[in-house]
């Protein structure tokens, strides 16, 4: 296999790789909104089911904090460029 020429990043570029924003982005594509959307009316479904069925409770706060971390790290993904995403 040929090695790459191109140069290393450097740590900033890595740092500024994981630490992206919507402001620093590109306009999101067709495809990434519906993946968002989707993805929300999923999440949205499933809280809904703990909402209804789930005793009030820590446990149930946690399980609600989990969906928005699952809903946040997806969006991540969806809209991450590089080889780590």
């Amino acid at each position: 296999m040929a090695e790459s020429t191109l140069p290393e990043p450097t740590a900033r570029d890595r740092i500024e790789e994981r630490f992206f924003t919507a402001a620093a982005g590109q306009p999101p594509t067709e495809q990434q909104k519906l993946g968002v959307a989707k993805l929300r009316e999923l999440i949205i479904d499933l809280a809904t089911a703990i909402e209804d069925r789930v005793p009030n409770g820590r446990n149930k706060s946690l399980a609600l904090t989990g969906l928005e971390d699952v809903q946040m790290r997806a969006n991540r993904a969806i809209f991450a460029t590089g080889p780590s995403a």
